[in-house]
């Protein structure tokens, strides 16, 4: 026995679009608290277009037991329904100009972690938006990495106290905090706080060579200069310096590391490891 086709349009009575229509924006707008694009619907009639079912709306809100679905459209003219059986009106633009904001915000944030390999600074995401109140913008920005559409999206705590956003789908944690401390352009902060990092972390000394590389940012700055300002200030008397058989300078934290197991690290890392291969 052959399957029945799917209906088409053409098949469907209005009545049973009208229905199944508002059964689903009645159910998601209860369920969610919030309207819901006009796109959602599409699975219930893959033959139509989003701009069919707007047609449809037109006509439907003129029958009395649908007048509590309303449409509203947004900024970037995007169709959304809601009923006001379940949410007012204000609160429907609310949560339309949060949700815009918060997919526009989640773009950005991705393509600077996977395209620029950068951080996005909270306090410029207000340039994106000029016809919200900074305030407003910052809201939905920290609003955005507790929201479950976007669980990618996170944020970290620069030494300064600013906060940036990173997609942990093309940054780590441990990458986006070291920007974070690039960012403050503090070169004696930016060494202690990796070398404490890595000595709780994983644990194990830093190579101060490390810090030549590209993302410190650092290849300008007088490394040995820094190094013994750091190891000549109280606030940081828990970094020790190891010098190896090399040449190669160590630093690391005791605070984290035992000075014994720091050593023996190095002297690996140094001698034995290439003597054993």
């Amino acid at each position: 026995m052959e399957t029945p086709a799917p209906l088409t349009i053409q098949k469907i009575s209005l009545d049973v679009i009208y229905i199944a229509i508002a059964d689903q924006v009645r159910t998601e707008t209860q369920k969610q608290a919030k309207p819901i694009h006009v796109e959602t619907l599409g699975v219930l009639f893959p033959d139509m277009k989003p701009e069919d079912i707007i047609a449809h709306l037109g006509a439907m809100i003129k029958v009395e037991r649908y007048q509590d679905i309303k449409v509203q459209i947004s900024a970037s003219n995007a169709a959304y329904l809601y009923s006001e059986n379940f949410i007012s009106s204000a609160d429907a633009s609310e949560k339309i100009i949060a949700e815009e904001t918060l997919t526009q915000i989640a773009a950005r944030v991705r393509q600077d972690s996977e395209k620029r390999i950068k951080l996005t600074p909270l306090n410029a995401l207000g340039e994106m938006f000029p016809d919200l109140e900074l305030e407003r913008v910052k809201r939905y920005s920290l609003a955005i990495t507790e929201d479950n559409q976007y669980p990618d999206i996170r944020q970290v705590l620069g030494p300064t106290g600013l906060v940036y956003l990173y997609s942990a789908s093309h940054m780590t944690e441990t990458y986006a905090r070291l920007l974070a401390r690039v960012e403050a352009n503090n070169p004696t902060a930016l060494i202690v706080e990796t070398v404490r990092e890595e000595s709780y972390v994983y644990p194990r000394p830093t190579k101060v060579a490390l810090f030549y590389a590209p993302v410190f940012q650092l290849h300008d700055c007088p490394m040995e200069a820094i190094v013994q300002s750091v190891l000549a200030r109280p606030e940081y008397s828990d970094i020790k310096k190891i010098d190896a058989p090399t040449g190669a300078v160590y630093l690391y934290s005791d605070w984290y590391m035992n000075p014994s197991f720091a050593e023996r690290y190095v002297r690996w890392e140094e001698v034995e490891k290439a003597n054993s291969q």
